[in-house]
Formats: structure tokens, sequence, C-alpha cells
């Protein structure tokens, strides 16, 4: 889950928590709730810091401010608080106070405060009560809000309705305002239990500003507060938005929408001009908090609720079931539910969410950008095999793009069913809905891919068959199942040999090769028998695991129990030959087999898996061993790694970059960058650098499926779970490395594939590589060609004289440029008229002298 839990304090208020706020230079979450007391938290440890207990009822609102790095409250004492950062009190007033917008000092209405809000943008606090709104400014005593002295508190006026009243009231009654929202522009919105919206525009305001008034001489002329009319316009009112009060409030900035929820167990979307955009239905009890999180762009909701609900504004979508870590009915959580979830906020420093509940605990989740971003439900054992399809949008006859492309994906385990997923929403890539669901297997499957030239996908597993089930969609075609049956143990490895031609291993010791398009020919029906083409008998020594094609080669490798990788050749078959007694690999009569071309020797324990490397051109391993190994053209190891996490259990390549993504038995998956080795250090000439790592799974990763088409890693485990990754993205381009890596493995290939079995030497294992910036095409050579050490050395030595052969540095080209110039001032004068007559200097006189003797000026006489 993106969101995780970070923390979680119990008993953190000796009643319900109300309010919260964040100081993001201390890093201290501040706490207020029914007890009275301000809690002051260590945001990392989650330590007390400290206790303030000024208030003398609820704390119900809280506020920091960045830029004066102070701190507000608010409560039902009606007392208004300011803090300085270490927990002092600065100011106390009461609400409304004196009125200094007003002709004639006079009280407001003093009562309960139920929130506040810092604007930013005006330095200004607004503090909601019974139907009214103050506004403050947090100033020195002689008005102005950046000069060094003593703050307080000063009431700059009362927000009124364009009536003139109070803005939120109802029926002559004042209503508790029950939230203040401002956004990055300076919009002010307010919402009450008068079940009424008010948007308020600072930077607009309906009356003059107050002039200035004089001082006596030599202080500053003072301008007086502003006016109610002058503080800001109430651009739009919206009454009646719920059908009941208004219990919580939040802002979408991505959408620039405001959220409510009320007592109608209803959540609406506003625009910024009021306007109603979407509602959301369906919730059991009353609406007590909203929280919009601007790192996954999803609204959260609670109700009461043992967990938040989660949505996504856009769509108002219920994407709850992709963020829960296990796969309950809102039933069985009710049942077993420990607590229930009353509030919710939004650190907006952080992007961290708050929850408050029943029993006083603080609960906090923090973004994990290398968390799965969504986790699939639908298996009831073990997850083992994934695949999935993928076609382009249709091109029209002017190229461009006719209707959506489509996504379909598979996954398959210990439960024998095959189920399908597609995509959930257009806006979230990470979300799939479960549609469908094939049985046919009569034990776990083992591995699974997609045939696009049949358009089918392909599965094997512990029954020891392979089955063909058709794509499903609205444009394909009907078609019958098919079953390949010739295997007599469990199949254990899948692979495309070209298009239609796939390749399969199994613990029979045989690989086999099949003709996908023959399987469904006009006329098949469902369980018809299919035969193989190609089959080669005791192809290894014990139980072959895995199987893989290079195209560039034209080579299938297989891995075995046998601690060996074999390479055959697709370009060459063999004939029949006699099935050996003593377990000699043979070719079945009727049958035809293909060349062993190579074998990868090096690991000590079973290869598990073997992949092909396009863009690195390199074979990866990964066996029991607890190593992953690299191969060149010629077999030849050019790399080895040991990952952590007590043993490998799942291996695949990301397409995009060449990165080797590694899943271990501590359930988590390690994307690691392939690159040459140009230190030296290691003992071989490719390394494996670790760039990501994600965890979320509660047991072994069997599985890891590159989608990059959607930038996404998708996930198999044993914890019955499927979760969906953002895929690796650098942030520098790994393409010169993985250019680079595949020209060194070719290099090595044509080197080694001289057909011989002798020992390779050192320098042959472990050959030295240029540096870049000396290759052909580097740094030295672009800076040469842009007029650098070449174009200098251009200028022959010949075509200077001797002082300017000398002169290697910028400083002496100067020198010597500024001798000759004197040099010649001397030496051949132009005709001047007679110079009036004047006593020479002695320095003078010596340089004459010396010109008419013809003799030169240094470059030291010359400095």
């Amino acid at each position: 889950m993106a969101l995780e839990i970070r923390r979680s304090i119990p008993h953190a208020h000796g009643g319900a928590i109300l309010c919260v706020a964040y100081n993001p230079y201390a890093r201290h979450i501040f706490t207020g709730g029914q007890d009275s007391l301000i809690k002051c938290w260590q945001s990392e440890s989650g330590e007390l810091v400290r206790s303030l207990s000024e208030h003398a009822g609820w704390v119900t609102g809280l506020a920091f401010a960045n830029e004066i790095r102070s701190l507000f409250s608010c409560g039902i004492d009606g007392q208004l608080i300011a803090w300085s950062a270490k927990g002092d009190v600065v100011d106390t007033q009461r609400a409304g106070g004196k009125d200094a917008s007003a002709g004639e000092a006079r009280r407001s209405q003093s009562g309960p405060l139920h929130c506040l809000a810092w604007d930013s943008r005006r330095q200004r606090l607004l503090v909601g009560g019974n139907g009214s709104i103050w506004v403050y400014a947090f100033s020195t005593s002689d008005g102005s809000e950046y000069s060094g002295g003593k703050r307080s508190l000063q009431l700059l006026g009362e927000l009124r309705d364009e009536r003139g009243r109070a803005p939120h009231s109802s029926r002559g009654m004042a209503e508790p305002v029950r939230g203040i929202v401002i956004d990055e522009m300076g919009k002010v919105f307010t919402v009450g239990y008068d079940r009424a919206l008010r948007v308020w525009d600072s930077a607009r305001t309906e009356g003059p500003p107050a002039a200035a008034v004089d001082e006596p001489r030599g202080k500053p002329a003072r301008r007086p507060p502003p006016s109610a009319e002058s503080l800001m316009a109430n651009l739009y009112s919206s009454t009646g938005c719920h059908d009941g009060a208004i219990s919580a409030v939040t802002s979408d900035p991505d959408n620039n929408w405001l959220i409510t929820g009320g007592f109608d167990r209803t959540i609406r979307v506003w625009s910024g001009d009021a306007k109603r955009v979407s509602e959301l239905h369906g919730f059991g009890d009353t609406v007590t908090g909203l929280a919009y999180v601007p790192a996954t762009r999803a609204l959260w909701a609670s109700a009461n609720s043992p967990q938040p609900f989660i949505y996504d504004p856009r769509t108002l979508s219920d994407v709850t079931k992709y963020h829960l870590p296990e796969a309950a009915s809102p039933a069985q959580l009710e049942r077993t539910a420990m607590h229930r979830i009353q509030r919710l906020f939004t650190l907006w420093d952080t992007g961290e969410v708050l929850a408050s509940t029943n029993t006083r605990q603080l609960l906090i989740w923090r973004f994990n950008p290398h968390g799965a971003a969504s986790i699939l439900h639908a298996h009831t054992d073990w997850v083992e095999a994934l695949a999935y399809a993928h076609k382009p949008a249709e091109r029209g006859e002017h190229g461009d793009e006719v209707g959506q492309d489509s996504l379909e994906l598979i996954s398959a385990g210990s439960d024998a069913v095959i189920r399908r997923w597609e995509p959930a929403s257009r806006h979230n890539p990470a979300l799939f809905d479960h549609t469908t669901s094939d049985a046919g297997h009569d034990g776990a499957v083992l591995c699974a891919l997609y045939c696009g030239a049949v358009e089918c996908f392909v599965t094997c597993g512990d029954d020891s068959t392979i089955r063909l089930w058709p794509e499903a969609g609205p444009t394909a075609a009907p078609r019958q199942p098919q079953v390949l049956t010739e295997h007599t143990d469990r199949v254990t490895g899948l692979a495309l040999v070209g298009a239609s031609t796939l390749a399969s291993v199994s613990w029979d010791l045989t690989l086999r090769l099949w003709q996908l398009d023959a399987a469904f020919d006009t006329g098949a029906a469902a369980g018809a028998t299919h035969a193989s083409t190609h089959v080669i008998q005791n192809a290894h020594d014990d139980y072959i695991l895995s199987v893989a094609f290079s195209p560039e080669l034209g080579q299938i490798a297989s891995s075995s129990a046998d601690q060996g990788v074999k390479l055959w050749d697709v370009r060459c078959d063999t004939d029949s030959s006699p099935v050996d007694a003593d377990g000699e690999m043979c070719v079945p009569e009727g049958k035809r087999g293909k060349r062993c071309c190579g074998v990868l020797l090096g690991h000590t324990s079973d290869v598990s898996c073997v992949k092909w490397s396009e863009p690195l051109a390199l074979w990866v391993t990964s066996s029991e061993d607890r190593t992953v190994r690299l191969w060149n053209r010629g077999g030849v190891q050019v790399g080895e790694y040991r990952p952590p996490g007590d043993g490998i259990t799942a291996l695949a390549l990301d397409r995009c970059h060449g990165c080797v993504i590694v899943g271990t038995m501590d359930a988590a998956v390690r994307i690691y960058a392939v690159a040459p080795d140009l230190s030296g250090e290691s003992l071989w000439p490719f390394e494996l650098k670790l760039v990501q790592t994600n965890s979320g799974h509660a047991d072994a990763v069997r599985c890891v499926l590159h989608v990059p088409e959607r930038q996404l890693y998708v996930t198999a485990s044993w914890d019955r779970s499927i979760r969906v990754w953002r895929a690796y993205s650098p942030r520098t381009g790994n393409g010169a490395e993985c250019a680079d890596a595949a020209d060194l493995g070719d290099a090595q290939a044509e080197e080694h594939d001289d057909g011989s079995d002798r020992q390779q030497t050192y320098a042959e294992l472990h050959p030295l590589t240029e540096p870049k910036w000396l290759r052909k095409g580097g740094a030295l050579e672009r800076r040469r060609g842009e007029g650098g050490l070449r174009a200098r050395r251009k200028i022959k030595p010949a075509e200077m004289d001797d002082a300017t052969s000398k002169a290697s540095s910028a400083l002496g080209l100067k020198l010597l440029e500024l001798e000759t110039r004197l040099k010649a001032t001397f030496t051949e004068p132009a005709a001047k008229p007679a110079p009036v007559r004047r006593a020479r200097t002695s320095g003078e006189a010596g340089s004459m002298r010396r010109a008419a003797s013809g003799r030169e000026p240094s470059s030291r006489s010359v400095l």
C-alpha cells in the first residue's frame, strides 16, 4: 500500500482527539482533545515532548503559522491563545474581543470557538465560533508584523454576509462554524451546521482601505485596522448543501475542489464557485472525518468505521479494497474491529494522514513511494503465475488513434483457478477488477504466458498438462480451450520461440516444442489431442526447472536441478536417436530434436530460473545457492551478486532499463541496475547495484511481471495476494550504460566463440575496460572537436618564433603579444611631429638606449 501505518500512539489523550497541527521546523505534531490539553509529539519517534494546559475546556482548533513559527489554539472556553514554538503563551484573547472594525467599542457575541485557520498569503488568522468568523492579525504594538517587538493578537474585524449578518445562521439562530479551509490562492471556504457553504476572497474587498493616521514627529504613520467590509469579499454562497449539518470538510488542491461530509451520511464535492460536482451515498453513519492525500490523489473518509474508506475524488469510485493488506468483508471487519476511526487529518507539509479513534489512539500513515500502488485479492491459496496481454489502440487512415488500448491480466496458483483482471480506471493504471475465472487444471498452476500470434494465454502446472485459454473480449472470436498432454510429470516452465512456437520443460526431463497455431485450427474441439514437433528426452540429469529463449542468438536455455544451464540451437535440428537405457540424451522416433550448443556452469545448487536480457544481451540466472549470475553470448560468466533475503524465489527483467528484478523469501522485491564495472574493484566486468526495494508482501514472492505499457510491476506471493507497484524510473537514463554493457557482452562472445574447451585465463575472465571518456565519441574526443587540445596542436612550432614556442599558457601568450607590440613601437616609430622637450626619467632613458641598440625587452621588463 502506498500509504502505510508508520506509528500508533495509544492513549494519546484522556478524551477524543479533535484537532491537529504540525511544526515542520521541529517536526512536532500538536494534538488537541476533549481533555483540554494540547500535546506535542515528536513526529519520528512518537515521544511526548510537552503538554500545554491553558484551556479550560475542549481544544477544538489548532493551526501552526510557518512564516512566524507560532501556534494558535482555540476551544469551547472561548479563548484564542497564541503560543511560541517552545510552548510559551504569547497572547490570550476572548472570542471576538473589542471589535476594532466598528465605529464604537463593542463586544462581539462571546461563546465557544469551533475552528481556526491561518492565511499564509495575508498573514491573517481566521477563527470560527457560533455563526461568526473573526479575522485577527498577529503583530507588534506599532502594527508592524515583521518587527522584533512583542507580538499580540489584534482583532481586525468580523466577516459579514451580503446582508450584514453573521455568515452562518439558520432561522435567526447562530450555528457553529464547522470548518475553515484556505487554498493556495487565498480563497477562503467556510462551512457550518447551518448546512451553508460560503466562499470568500481575501484579495478582493467590498470597501476602500482606511487612510493613514498622522503620528507625532519621529514616528511613522499608522494605518488603523481595516473595516469589516474591507477584510474580504463574499463571492459565492450555497445554502442547503446537505440534508443535515456539515460535519467534516477538506480541500482537493489538485482539482481545486472542496469536499464536505454531513450528518445526512453523504459526501459531496464542490467547485470553487460553490457548485456541486458529484455526490456519494451509502455510509452507515455520520461522516466524521475527511482527508485528501496529495501523494496518491485519493480521498480518505471515516464514518465511525473500523477502517478508512478510500475514494478517487475524480470519479468517487471506491478503491478501498486495493489498499487493504487482507481481504475481509465489511461484516467481518465490523465483528473483529478493535477500534473505530472518528476523525481524519492531513499534514500538508509532510503528506501524512492522522486518524483519531474512539479508543483515544492516534494513527499515523506515511506515503511510501516504493510501496504497492494497489493490492488485488481473489485467490484462496498461493499465487504462483502471472501473465498479461496488451493490445494497442487501432490507427485510423491519418495515423490517429481510434478507440483505446486494452489490457488483460491473468493470475493463477495453488487453487487451480485462472483468474482474469481488467483495468478498473483510466485515471489510475494500477487498479484492476476481477472479471472472470476459468477452471481446468487438476493441481497448482506454476507458469503462464501470453501468445499474441494465437491470442491466447498458456498455463501449465502440477497435472502435467499445458492448457491454452483463448483471450476474452467483445471482439475475440469464440474458441474452445485446448490441452497439450504429452508430458508425464509436472510442467515447470514455458517460453515462446518465435511467434507461435512454444517450448516447455518438465520434471520428466524432456524439452518439447509445440506449434500453437495448429492447436486452434478450424474444427479443433475442446480436449483434442495435439502432438509436439520436437522432443529432447533426458535433456538434463535432474529436474528441469525453467526455460527461456533468446531471439538474437536463436537459442533456448533450460535450467535444471543438476546445477547447470544448457543452450539449444533452434536453427539446427537433429534426427531421432534410439532411447538410451543409461539416461543419455536422445530423440524419440518420429520426432525431431535440437542440438546442444553450450552449457553455463558455475552455480553450486539448483538453477531455479533463467532469463534472456535483450537490453544487455546477457543470460541471467538465479539459483538455490542464493546468487544471481550474468553470462555473455559465449557462455562466460561476467557477473555475480548475492542478494539479501534468505533465498531467491522469483526472477524477472525490466524490459525498458535492463534492470534485474529479484523476489526473495523475506517478501521483498529488489531492483538492480546492471552496468560495466569501471572501477576495477569487482571480480567481474559487470556489477549489480541496488536501486529500489519494494516491500509489503507477507510471504515469499513467487512471480514478478513487468508491464512496460503501464510502467508497472506486478507480483504474486504465497500470501495469496497480487500487488501492483510503480516501475523503477531512473532520474538519469541508463541507456548509455545498457549500450556499453551490450557492446562488452558482444565483444566477449566473439572472443570466446571458437568452440574450444580450453580453460579461460584470468585476463580473459576479467578483461580491462577502457574508460568512457577515452572511448571513441567520448568526452575527450568531444572536447578536442570543440576546439580544445586538438585545435591548439594544429599550430606548428615552425610557424612561431622562439619566444612563442616557449609560451605554453594563456598568460605567456598575452605577454608575448604585448612584447611584440612594444617592440614594433620602439623599433619602427611612426612619423610624428617634434615632441615637446621635457626631462626624461631614468626609466625612459634606459628604454630608449635599449631600443637604439636593438635589444629586445624581456618579459620581466615588460611586466
